[in-house]
């Protein structure tokens, strides 16, 4: 399990256990490139627990300064889900197994 409140990760690492982790977590405590936010912490595809699902833009602002509101809505425009590159939850659980 990662200590995301002691340690930092690089976005590999976040990626592959991007289920074993609440995406608020990540977002206070690592620091994301508007790519990630846009294709992990903001979708809900993702967003297993009740916290995750309020994240919000502003929020993302608020953890994540070094993000403008400009880049952030660019990202999301220019999202294409067919980009996600993780497999469903379905898949990653049944790994474990």
């Amino acid at each position: 399990m990662l200590d995301l409140y002691n340690n930092k990760y690089d976005r590999q690492t976040l990626k592959d256990n991007i289920y074993a982790v609440k995406l608020l977590d990540i977002l206070k405590t690592q620091t994301l490139d508007v790519t990630f936010v846009v294709r992990y912490i903001l979708n809900s595809k993702y967003q297993l627990d009740d916290q995750d699902q309020i994240i919000t833009h502003e929020m993302v602002l608020k953890y994540q300064p070094h993000i403008s509101m400009k880049k952030l809505m660019q990202e999301i425009a220019y999202y294409n889900s067919d980009d996600d590159s993780v497999d469903d939850f379905e898949t990653v659980s049944n790994r474990e197994n």
